[in-house]
Formats: C-alpha cells, sequence, structure tokens
C-alpha cells in the first residue's frame, strides 16, 4: 500500500466532494462549514480523471501547506466521486512513488482541505488504491447514514470572519457521527474492539501480526481488514516494518 502519513490534527470527516464544494470557508479560520459542521481533514473516495506533474513556481509556494519544501515537484489527482470534482495535491515528494496512481483509477484519500481564490485543494496525506468495490458501497452507506441519523447543521450563508461574533471552534465528535437512537452501530464497536487489541499488544513491546489479531477478533477476514484500513486512514494504528500493526 502506497501512502503518505502524517501527524493527526483535527479528525478526518467522511464525506462526498459536494458537502464541501457546497460548504463556506472561513478564511481566518482555515475550515469549511459544512453539513458535518467545522471541517478542515477529510476523508473521500474518488476516480482519478486526470493526473498532473508540475514545477512549483513561486506564486504557488503559499497554498496552504505549512511544512518546509525539499522539493519543487507537485503532483495533483483531479478527483471525482459522481457529486463533484475536487483537486487532490502532494509536493514535497519523489513522484515515482506515485508511478502506481494512474488516470482510472478509484482512489481513497484522506487530507487536509483548504481554498486558494475560487480553488478548492485537498492536500494529500494518505492515498491509496480502492480495490474492493464493496468498500464503495460501505463508505457510502456510512455517508447517508449520518445525513440521515446524524446531527447535520445548516450552512450559513455567510460567514462572519469577526471571531469573536461567534465560535466554531468546537472540533466535531467523531464518535458521534454514526451514533442512532442513542447507541453506537456495531461496525463502530467492532472497531473499537480492534483497536484496544492493538493497542494493548503495543504496550507489550511489538505490536500484533494479522493471524493474531483475526484470532482475538472473529470476524470475517475481509471485514477486518477493511477496519484495519479504517483504523490506519484515520491514523490510529499504523503497519510497522515487521508487518506487525501498533497503535500511535
Amino acid at each position: 500500500m502506497e501512502d503518505i502519513m502524517s501527524y493527526k490534527r483535527n479528525p478526518a470527516v467522511q464525506c462526498w466532494i459536494k458537502h464541501i464544494i457546497e460548504g463556506q470557508y472561513n478564511e481566518n479560520e482555515k475550515f469549511f462549514y459544512t453539513i458535518f459542521g467545522h471541517v478542515k481533514r477529510i476523508r473521500i473516495i474518488g476516480t482519478i480523471i486526470n493526473k498532473r506533474e508540475q514545477i512549483i513556481e513561486a506564486i504557488d509556494m503559499d497554498m496552504g501547506l505549512e511544512e518546509n519544501l525539499n522539493s519543487n515537484i507537485r503532483l495533483d489527482f483531479d478527483l471525482d466521486d459522481s457529486t463533484g470534482m475536487i483537486r487532490a495535491t502532494i509536493r514535497n515528494i519523489n513522484p515515482e512513488k506515485f508511478n502506481a496512481f494512474n488516470k482510472g483509477d478509484i482512489v481513497e484519500v484522506m487530507g487536509r482541505i483548504s481554498k486558494y481564490g475560487e480553488y478548492i485543494s485537498l492536500w494529500i496525506e494518505i492515498m491509496r488504491k480502492v480495490d474492493e468495490p464493496n468498500l464503495i458501497l460501505l463508505r457510502n452507506a456510512e455517508i447517508i447514514n449520518k445525513i440521515k441519523y446524524g446531527e447535520i447543521q445548516e450552512i450559513p450563508e455567510k460567514i462572519n470572519l469577526d471571531v469573536g461574533s461567534k465560535d466554531f471552534s468546537e472540533e466535531i465528535d467523531v464518535k458521534t457521527l454514526f451514533e442512532k437512537d442513542g447507541e453506537v452501530s456495531e461496525h463502530d464497536e467492532i472497531k473499537e474492539k480492534v483497536y484496544l487489541v492493538v493497542e494493548e499488544y503495543s504496550t507489550r513491546g511489538n505490536g500484533i501480526n494479522f493471524e493474531t489479531l483475526k484470532q482475538e477478533i472473529e470476524i470475517p477476514e475481509s471485514k477486518l481488514r477493511n477496519i484495519i484500513n479504517d483504523l490506519i486512514l484515520e491514523s490510529r494504528i499504523y503497519e510497522s516494518d515487521n508487518d506487525n500493526f501498533e497503535a500511535f
């Protein structure tokens, strides 16, 4: 799996591209206000409809990234999820690491969103190919579930940028996104159980391999792999060099 890891800052909100396009951007606080509330980082699934490699010019240097750049190469991926299109960007990398990602590939991307002028960008933190069609159905079902049962918020027509006028600093509680009638979904309960097992083995030293984890969590292998992918994308666990899973 090709991926780019970064430190977790704000929870990555699972959504469709249209939710960002239809949101209001707060230039001062650098977030989008959407039906899911205050959003800085997202996780989406989309099809690559175009891929470009560009040389970064001086005018591009202040378009949202905070880290120092050691490379002047930038890769842009135009992603379409049938609800809208967004540009996903990665820079300060060796472009050869992304040779496996090409036009027509379906990918799951997690990263930070920003707006520069009229252009919305998704700065890639993690990107991987989606080889399991059922994962797309699962992600869409989860988003529909959030819209149907979650705390959907009304998007203001215009955001008052006066910091003292309204507090938009409250973070989204990801644990409540899939709650229905006060209950957490079965998927989230199993995911928490998997995380706790990985965390427990991590405190012992070297984490836990997949086979041992499968014995600890008695669920179908495909479902376990999807949950592991979720936890990796949420930056809660990672796969170590010895193929064990460890908690951050």
